[in-house]
């Protein structure tokens, strides 16, 4: 069951995951090196939102094929339309804790933010295991909210919004510290050969950093609605840490934000 507290019918959220996918195609790009795919894999992106992670792995493994699947139809339809001319793509609308694959049917399976909305990530993964042929591939991208640090140290509001923001999620079932169990998550659910990386992304000094935080902003300006009637923060609080958001991030700052990417392997026959 999912927790997610995004409206996906909503503009704002349209323009949140185009922000969000700009930082994260970067951080992917590093976390993929090195990793090999055969050509002509079959490749399934679950909860695949607008599709960025399905189609960069397609992209980057020629004559692979993609299987995309989402909860929301109203995503899946953004997916498409994001298509490339030379991508082909198949799209259902389904959920992730019952995949409508039969089992040993891809070769790749893959997801992108989904776990941190998940009530039993454990399970999904193990699906994900389940529809994966002998030797196939998991790749798995995660943030983990409590292991990003910055000093100075936030101010309070701004800290009290953030805070707000992973109690809601957490409160909803999911998790927004995944990052540091996909290890064991992963190993929960069958899967072998685990191997977990991180990102790191680090600002120091003073910069103009609108540009980067405007995903941040989008996020909390959606969510400020739940938050407010979760009694989580109050409006003046909220609006405050609004204004903090790009003066403390755009100051003399050290600011250290991590991109977990775990991968693993079935090896069952």
């Amino acid at each position: 069951m999912t927790s997610y507290v995004y409206d996906p019918k909503l503009d704002i959220e349209k323009e949140r995951l185009l922000e969000r996918d700009k930082r994260t195609s970067q951080r992917r790009s590093i976390a993929l090196e090195g990793i090999e795919i055969p050509s002509g894999s079959s490749i399934l992106d679950v909860g695949c939102g607008t599709g960025v992670l399905g189609f960069d792995l397609s992209g980057r493994f020629p004559d692979s094929s993609l299987s995309c699947i989402d909860l929301e139809p109203a995503t899946l339809l953004e997916a498409m339309s994001g298509q490339l001319q030379e991508q082909f793509a198949s799209f259902i609308a389904c959920d992730a804790s019952a995949l409508p694959f039969c089992g040993k049917s891809f070769d790749v399976v893959a997801c992108q933010y989904l776990l941190q909305h998940l009530d039993n990530p454990v399970h999904v993964l193990g699906e994900m295991r389940r529809v994966s042929k002998k030797g196939a591939l998991a790749i798995v991208f995660e943030w983990d909210d409590g292991a990003n640090f910055a000093h100075p140290t936030l101010p309070a509001e701004l800290d009290k919004v953030f805070e707000a923001k992973t109690k809601l999620i957490n409160r909803r079932g999911g998790d927004r510290n995944i990052g540091r169990k996909l290890y064991h998550h992963l190993s929960a659910s069958g899967w072998q050969d685990i191997e977990v990386r991180i990102v790191h992304d680090i600002w120091q000094g003073p910069d103009d950093r609108t540009a980067a935080l405007k995903g941040t902003e989008l996020s909390l300006l959606e969510l400020k609605p739940l938050l407010l009637n979760e009694c989580f923060v109050t409006e003046s609080d909220f609006d405050l840490a609004l204004q903090q958001l790009y003066d403390f991030y755009s100051g003399d700052i050290f600011s250290v934000v991590f991109f977990f990417a775990a991968y693993a392997v079935n090896l069952d026959t």
